[in-house]
């Protein structure tokens, strides 16, 4: 159920901590990292349909826990949610799995400087906001 808010984006005061949301996603990133492993032995010898399997999981983890309760496992820890920057409300779960999949990617890419700059955009950005957040229209607040 989403909660009864008005339109526009939080107070500056009320967005999550850069570092802490760093620690709700690497969270995130164990939890999905053994979840493919799990499916990737399932699958094994069909690379294909392992790397289908788990593209549908992350959407579907992403999609299902961003949409209907605005957190991720990782973001229950610290109670922060996303919220979509327009209305206020939890991302519909187009934008939550958009969202999702642009996290992904930049986890993916953390090993270069693009990812990392993708992460790390939060520090710098008077909303707070990471690329993933600026793709899907996003923020992320500490309620």
């Amino acid at each position: 159920m989403q909660p009864p808010m008005g339109g526009g984006a939080a107070a500056p005061g009320n967005l999550a901590s850069p570092g802490l949301r760093i620690v709700g996603g690497l969270i995130d990133t164990v939890i999905l990292l053994v979840v493919f492993l799990i499916s990737d032995a399932i699958f094994r010898g069909t690379h294909y349909l392992a790397g289908l399997v788990n593209l549908i999981l992350l959407l579907g983890y992403f999609g299902y826990f961003l949409s209907t309760r605005g957190q991720t496992v990782g973001m229950m820890v610290f109670g922060f949610k996303v919220r979509d920057v327009a209305t206020g409300q939890y991302p519909s779960l187009g934008k939550a799995a958009l969202r999702g999949f642009i996290w992904w990617l930049e986890v993916a890419f953390t090993v270069c400087i693009i990812g990392a700059i993708g992460w790390l955009w939060q520090l710098w950005d008077p909303q707070r906001q990471a690329i993933h957040d600026k793709v899907a229209g996003t923020i992320v607040t500490t309620s």
